[in-house]
């Protein structure tokens, strides 16, 4: 395994990403396994929980400062950059914060990796990237925009790649939780527009493709799973067939009330927009959009495995999941 005897970083590694990435590495012949984060309550929580690893240490820090992080990035073989502010209508409301933890930080963790020889670098990114609309989606494109850049920084041998993520059902705030939590307490479920549709995947999902971009980055390139499209409406319906009963309660009774949406919120999200899928290569489980610049170094991208993709790739024209295979796939991934 290429990450034996690694030692690996996760920044933000007590959030929802970094956990299941924690979890995964566990069953790896790893050297030591870093989570560094600014939340003292959660680290508490996970050190607690995982007290009798000793492979596995919690540092409070915050990628804003770049001191702080520099003085953890010394030794360390790979990092999974996961820290960021992610909630859509907080960074609406708080764009300079926004700004400094998520670019600056990026940027911080950038500069410190190679300062130190680190040999790769993983940013989750999100679809949110893809022809953004809000402060958040703005901030992880420019993101991307950095990462991809690092790698052609002069005197530096350190890989750096982004993974962008469609909507990971079960993390922290995700509308499956929401859902949930509105048909155990409540009547109704509140829905911001009746044909709103996702891409959707698992934590778990989400720590594979990481580990994979990992093992197979090249450097400057944009990695992107294939995931299911769903109707929120859909699972609306789904959620309330199958658990009203859960909570004594029948179906009948809890309706879809349609509410404002919010001015930043898209209905549909793009994947990969009609601009990148000039530059993007299709394989069987993954698209890989080739970075902006240096394009003379394209061929290093294993371009006679793939092949080329000729529109953008978006949840409203991209087939959705029935309201069986919704069910099914949420049983199947034991997130109900």
């Amino acid at each position: 395994m290429f990450l034996d005897h690694k030692n690996i970083l996760i920044t933000g590694g007590t959030g929802t990403v970094g956990k299941a990435l924690l979890e995964k590495f566990l069953s790896y012949n790893i050297n030591h396994i870093y989570i560094f984060s600014r939340d003292e309550q959660k680290h508490n929580a996970e050190m607690n929980k995982f007290q009798n690893h000793s492979k596995v240490s919690f540092i409070v820090g915050d990628i804003r400062n770049y001191n702080s992080i520099d003085r953890i990035m010394k030794g360390i073989h790979i990092v999974f950059h996961t820290a960021a502010m992610k909630i859509v209508r907080i960074c609406e409301y708080n764009p300079s914060e926004t700004f400094y933890t998520n670019i600056i930080g990026t940027q911080n963790v950038i500069k410190s990796a190679i300062s130190n020889g680190v040999e790769k670098v993983i940013f989750t990114s999100s679809d949110k990237a893809a022809n953004p609309t809000s402060v958040m989606g703005i901030s992880k494109l420019y993101c991307e925009k950095l990462v991809s850049h690092a790698n052609f920084i002069p005197n530096s041998n350190t890989i750096f790649t982004c993974v962008r993520f469609g909507n990971i059902l079960g993390s922290r705030g995700c509308v499956l939780d929401l859902f949930i939590n509105q048909i155990k307490t409540q009547d109704y479920i509140t829905l911001t527009h009746p044909d709103m549709s996702r891409f959707i995947l698992t934590k778990e999902e989400s720590a594979e493709l990481l580990v994979k971009s990992a093992q197979y980055a090249i450097g400057g390139e944009i990695l992107i799973n294939k995931m299911p499209n769903i109707r929120i409406y859909s699972l609306a319906k789904v959620l309330i067939q199958y658990l009203a009963p859960r909570f004594s309660k029948s179906p009948d009774g809890i309706s879809i009330k349609i509410i404002d949406k919010q001015p930043s919120e898209k209905i549909h999200e793009e994947l990969i927009t009609l601009h990148e899928a000039e530059r993007t290569l299709e394989f069987d489980n993954h698209y890989c959009i080739l970075p902006t610049i240096h394009q003379e170094r394209w061929k290093q991208y294993n371009l006679g495995q793939s092949k080329k993709i000729s529109k953008e790739i978006n949840s409203d024209t991209c087939s959705c999941m029935s309201e069986q295979e919704l069910l099914n796939y949420l049983l199947k991934k034991k997130l109900i």
